[in-house]
């Protein structure tokens, strides 16, 4: 018997259904599958790490808000800038999920979920078929815009989903009608919705006028075709009359609310307006971004028009304009350009991925075009979303300053200050024990009470912890932070998203060296004398060294001078620096009279894991607008004597050790806690591009095994290559070999690398184990 051919065999295969002969039920079954990929997608994306971010400012105020009762919410929101239905719905949330980070956000994040559901029924009633409601489903999914707000205990996305709810309402309402259908169930959806949004933000009726205005160009083809436009056009009343009467109790609240609160917006000119909106509808508020951005700027911009033209025969493609623009217009009519309120266009986000989604349509072959749409917000995800979801700063790090302060304060010597009383609630939220001082009290600041509490509070204090935040509204004056850097030692400074964390330490007995002559820094300033506690001074690394300076002007100074105090390896690498201006910029060097005598706190705090040994402390004034040193008997520097670094008593913890860029990954027997990378110098501006011949400077952190192996090598190395160059050292340099290191001892290494243009990305390599390090600006 003889077996059939392969021509035969693949006549009797089961043939697969293309999708032209599939039945209806068929397609209904492959959408719903399709449907439910995407919305299990959108809430892997929302939930996944979703307290991995600390709260921030107006999150506390949301976790201290659901805390009180019904009627307490009702009267603080009076006070506030928005109705109080989110924080109800909020109250009822955390009643079963709880009131943790996690548990607040978790109701963002399924609405956020929900949104991406109602751009795919909003899909479906804008077009027939569903490759565009799919499509833009698939958008909103992996859109950064939408998936920053739906991890974040705000009204924000609740605020979305009322939105995209009375669009798709208004959709359904129109294709009913056309089909000469009842419009009871989106009526029903459009009161719903719209009563929603008004009771969420006051931002709202700018969308119920856009539906107004979209409804009225449906009307009018209703009215040209004579298809019972007076019914339609009275029912369509009645329910904006129902939308607005369910809001009729807290409507002089709202008006009193709305006039009463202060403008804090900025106005942007039309273009500069246009590019920050694209901005925000692509990106969100994240920070790491694709470069360059403005291919996808233009992608973003174009889109939306095609989608336009290609629904130009549909009254939908009005409505979806008028959703999107309505928004963006607000935004212009109110100058809202500032980070403050740029959140108010996530209400034009369903619309504007729903235009996108539609520009395909103009094709030939629309599918094809939805596959690179879908490939481009794919690749768009990638490029933005593992950093945010990796980083500790995606908002305000309350959470990791907290870390810190628990780690290196004491609550019997130490004070946290709160520059700007509306951090209060989410403090209280992580609070670490120790007391907290919250100023200024009123706005506008009082500057003599609020001086004489600071002077009352820090009597006795040793470390002072500041936490700046909206200083433009809450102490335009830097009253406190004047005050701070005139009888305080300045130490470490970072931004923790949109707050400025500064640790000040008090001064206690200093001991004085009078220089005899003064040391001259070029032909007009000395330096008298320069005080610290102890001479030689000895500090554990993550606590701040101390150096009082004493300038004199012997004649009026021409230009503005910093001055820099920086601590220096046995290499001359900076291990720490402190640039400012003297008395922390309250008196420029501009403004001295000949012969005045101004006295100058500058604190270095030493970066944890700095290895212990012997280093030197320098000070150098330079030019403030030109960068150029001014001259001293050494060259361009002073050296004011040895420091010696020693390990601490309370070891800070790798999880709150400054490091710019977090890895956490084995190389080797070691852990890289982290890196840094930059051109030499500008440490201050990371970003800034290097050029052939620039130096490299290379941090990294280390943290050694716990307990040491026994096998633990004396002198571990690592190689960094970049392009051409490559550099050869051990982890921490030769003065701290890590037969040296102490088991779980966090570990600091300071490097330069040359840049022949050659490479920008380097690679580091540790006993066999490479990691490529982030690419380099250029």
């Amino acid at each position: 018997m003889t077996s059939p051919s392969l021509p035969e065999q693949a006549r009797r295969l089961p043939r697969l259904a293309s999708p032209a002969r599939l039945s209806t039920a068929q397609r209904r079954r492959l959408a719903d599958l399709a449907l439910a990929g995407v919305l299990l997608l959108a809430l892997a994306l929302r939930f996944y790490r979703l307290d991995g971010s600390s709260l921030w400012s107006d999150e506390g105020n949301t976790w201290a808000l659901v805390q009180r009762s019904w009627g307490q919410i009702a009267r603080d929101a009076a006070v506030d800038i928005h109705p109080p239905g989110y924080y109800w719905l909020l109250k009822l949330w955390a009643g079963l999920f709880g009131s943790s980070a996690a548990g607040l956000r978790s109701f963002s994040a399924l609405l956020g979920a929900a949104l991406v559901g109602l751009v795919y029924a909003a899909g479906r009633r804008a077009a027939p078929g569903i490759g565009l409601a799919l499509t833009a489903a698939l958008l909103a999914a992996v859109n950064p815009f939408q998936i920053y707000y739906s991890q974040e205990a705000r009204m924000y996305m609740l605020l979305a989903v009322a939105g995209a709810g009375l669009f798709w309402a208004l959709l359904a309402w129109f294709d009913r009608e056309g089909a000469g259908r009842g419009v009871a169930g989106p009526a029903l959806g459009f009161v719903a919705a719209g009563s929603l949004g008004l009771w969420t933000h006051y931002s709202f009726p700018i969308l119920l006028s856009a539906a107004g205005l979209a409804y009225l160009w449906h009307w009018r083809g209703l009215l040209a075709a004579s298809r019972h436009p007076t019914r339609s056009l009275t029912l369509f009343t009645l329910a904006n009359l129902a939308v607005v009467g369910s809001f009729i109790p807290w409507l002089p609240t709202a008006v009193a609310r709305v006039l009463a609160w202060p403008k804090g917006g900025v106005v942007a000119a039309p273009a500069a307006g246009i590019r920050l909106t694209l901005h925000m509808l692509l990106f969100g508020p994240l920070r790491d971004l694709p470069d360059p951005t403005w291919p996808w700027l233009a992608a973003a911009g174009l889109l939306p028009l095609l989608g336009l033209a290609a629904l130009a025969r549909r009254g939908q493609g009005v409505a979806l304009g008028l959703w999107l623009l309505a928004p963006v217009a607000l935004m212009f009519g109110l100058g809202l350009f500032s980070d403050a309120f740029l959140k108010f266009l996530l209400i034009a986000s369903p619309a504007w991925l729903l235009l996108i989604a539609a520009a395909p349509g103009l094709l030939p072959w629309p599918n094809a075009g939805r596959g690179l749409l879908i490939a481009g917000a794919a690749l768009l995800a990638a490029l933005t979303l593992p950093a945010y979801f990796a980083g500790p700063n995606g908002r305000d790090n309350y959470a990791g300053v907290a870390r810190y302060i628990a780690a290196t304060g004491d609550p019997r010597t130490d004070l946290v200050i709160l520059d700007a009383p509306g951090q209060a609630d989410v403090w209280r939220y992580y609070d670490p024990g120790l007391p907290i001082l919250a100023l200024p009290g009123q706005r506008p600041p009082d500057a003599a009470a609020t001086q004489a509490a600071l002077e009352a509070a820090v009597a006795g204090k040793r470390q002072l912890f500041a936490l700046f935040w909206a200083t433009d509204e809450a102490d335009p004056q830097r009253i406190v932070e004047s005050w701070l850097d005139q009888h305080a030692f300045r130490g470490l400074e970072s931004w923790q998203g949109n707050m400025r964390f500064v640790v000040y330490t008090r001064p206690q007995a200093l001991t004085c060296a009078e220089l005899t002559p003064p040391a001259a820094f070029g032909d007009a300033l000395d330096l008298l004398a320069h005080c610290q506690p102890h001479q030689p001074q000895t500090v554990a690394s993550g606590q701040t060294a101390l150096v009082a300076l004493r300038w004199r002007a012997s004649a009026p100074l021409p230009a503005r001078y910093k001055v820099s105090v920086q601590l220096l390896d046995a290499r001359r690498q900076v291990i720490a620096q402190h640039d400012a201006a003297p008395a922390g910029g309250a008196r420029p060097t501009d403004t001295w009279a000949a012969g005045e005598i101004v006295d100058d706190n500058h604190g270095l705090t030493i970066p944890p894991g700095t290895p212990p040994g012997d280093y030197t402390l320098i000070v150098a004034v330079y030019d403030e607008a030109s960068g150029a040193r001014l001259a001293t008997s050494g060259g361009d520097a002073y050296t004011l004597g040895p420091v010696g670094v020693v390990r601490p008593a309370r070891p800070v913890s790798a999880g709150v050790a400054p490091i710019r860029v977090r890895v956490g990954r084995s190389l080797g027997p070691v852990t890289l806690v982290g890196y840094d990378l930059h051109r030499k110098g500008f440490s201050h501006a990371p970003q800034t591009p290097l050029q052939p011949g620039d130096l490299v400077h290379v941090t990294l952190l280390w943290q050694a095994p716990d307990p040491l192996p026994a096998a633990w090598p004396g002198d571990l190395r690592f190689s960094l290559r970049l392009g051409s160059q490559t550099l050869t050292d051990p982890l921490a340099g030769e003065s701290y070999p890590t037969g040296q290191w102490q088991a779980g001892e966090l570990v600091r290494g300071e490097f330069d690398l040359p840049f022949d243009g050659s490479g920008d990305r380097p690679r580091l390599e540790v006993a066999g184990d490479e990691l490529r390090l982030q690419r380099l600006p250029r």
